[in-house]
């Protein structure tokens, strides 16, 4: 009798790069892919409004939990920041339970989440001095943004494995290498540091891009450049950004506004200083390492999926990716609450009762008059602060009237990618070879060099 194909097997053709794998493998590669794109990438027009299906959930939680929201913001940023003090300082922190260990963060953690949460009830019940309080600083915080970002970090947490953990990022990635080689003259797996930080976060790039610093793939001048080039925020937390001005109706034009920036960045930044003259040489301890994954005759395409499905077999089971999500989720609330209060109290407040920021973005509002954008001097200061935080544009301009304006701010904090909450500390501490002054120049060449962009993309969207 003659034998039977296996039916949960793909045919064995030569030369067909698919012949290798097994009908499941591929499955399990493009069927969390799809519904990841799906979810992140494409624009859904529902009820007269185009935006990506992510963004139509997030609202439609917050608002059937909007009623609540005030209390739940002011809970998760407290109780979990007492239980922290609770397990840092008794004998709990030496349990070994994942769950207990939320609440064991360091002692640096341990002291953001403490202040976070005192801050947080000082400003719900307005006591103590009235910088900490006011509705434009931790009011901003506790009715402003704390409401928004709590569905973002669960639904992000929850969904975004599906484009990073299945092998969607290895597989565009690699297909896309090939242009980072001939566009910007950097290794072709650069181009999985830019993916992960689109999809996952700017510190998930960075951390990337470190370790192949450290593994001898990239020079200290290449780790530089796509550190500071292609580290941006995540697709999500750019749609918060959006959110909080009030113009997520514009979100895909507006990020694709964002994307087309970034790359003209990427081609004109590392031709100036800093980073122009930062040396081609290789981490001391393991020197130049030219090493692949490639075998030898095996195209772009095979090379990809045989690392997307690679990928997706290490990718844990659904129920298991859940469980890790919540506990991430949980991890990034009750750890970015309490810090996001802190920054943001001290940020606001320095721009709301000091003139520090007005003074220091004095010469932006000329450059943002010659670029034709309405109440340059209002925001200007707001623009200067996202070096503290990229949430920062965005909560000092709601108030702003001019669309045209608004577009441009959030779109220069995106593009801005140094701000010395998450990425700047990151990159100092990576050791690749960058200074504070060089982050500093990185900064003001970014803004500089993705005002005039963005502006004129702006007068031709919604101008």
């Amino acid at each position: 009798m003659q034998e039977q194909p296996d039916s949960g097997a793909v045919m064995r053709q030569p030369g067909n790069p698919l012949s290798q794998y097994s009908a499941t493998q591929l499955l399990r590669f493009l069927i969390p892919s799809l519904i990841g794109v799906l979810l992140f990438l494409v624009p859904f027009d529902i009820n007269g409004k185009s935006n990506i299906l992510i963004a139509y959930l997030i609202d439609y939680i917050n608002d059937v939990v909007k009623p609540m929201m005030v209390p739940v913001t002011v809970g998760v940023a407290t109780l979990p920041s007492l239980l922290t003090v609770i397990v840092s300082f008794s004998a709990l922190k030496k349990n070994p339970n994942r769950f207990v260990q939320l609440f064991n963060p360091g002692l640096g953690w341990t002291l953001v989440r403490a202040v976070g949460a005192v801050l947080m009830v000082m400003t719900y019940w307005k006591v103590g001095p009235e910088w900490i309080w006011h509705r434009n600083t931790g009011g901003v915080m506790l009715y402003d943004v704390g409401p928004v970002v709590l569905a973002i970090y669960l639904l992000s947490a929850v969904l975004l494995p599906l484009l990073t953990d299945y092998g969607l990022m290895e597989f565009v990635g690699t297909l896309v290498s090939r242009v980072f080689e001939k566009l910007f003259g950097l290794p072709g797996r650069a181009a999985v540091d830019c993916m992960a930080s689109w999809l996952a976060a700017s510190s998930v790039g960075i951390i990337l891009t470190t370790q192949q610093y450290r593994q001898g793939f990239y020079s200290s001048r290449e780790a530089c450049v796509i550190a500071t080039n292609f580290s941006i925020v995540s697709i999500a937390y750019s749609y918060l950004l959006l959110k909080l001005i009030g113009m997520e109706h514009v979100f895909v034009p507006w990020y694709l506004s964002v994307a087309v920036t970034g790359v003209l960045c990427a081609l004109i930044v590392p031709k100036l200083p800093p980073l122009r003259g930062k040396p081609n040489s290789y981490d001391p301890l393991v020197g130049k390492q030219l090493k692949t994954d490639r075998r030898e005759g095996e195209g772009l395409v095979a090379l990809g999926l045989r690392r997307a499905v690679e990928r997706a077999d290490t990718a844990p089971s659904p129920f298991t990716q859940l469980k890790h999500g919540l506990h991430v989720s949980m991890d990034i609330a009750i750890s970015v609450y309490p810090a996001m209060m802190v920054i943001g109290c001290l940020g606001l407040s320095l721009v709301e009762f000091t003139p520090l920021f007005k003074y220091l973005s004095m010469p932006l509002v000329p450059y943002m008059e010659l670029l034709q954008l309405p109440e340059a001097d209002k925001a200007a200061p707001a623009l200067l602060a996202g070096m503290v935080d990229s949430i920062m544009p965005s909560i000092l301009g709601a108030s702003i009237e001019s669309e045209v304006t608004r577009f441009v701010m959030v779109g220069v904090a995106v593009n801005q990618i140094i701000f010395f909450t998450e990425a700047a500390i990151l990159l100092l501490r990576a050791n690749i070879g960058l200074r504070l002054r060089d982050l500093l120049m990185i900064y003001v060449v970014r803004v500089l060099v993705s005002l005039p962009i963005l502006a004129l993309l702006a007068h031709l969207i919604v101008g």
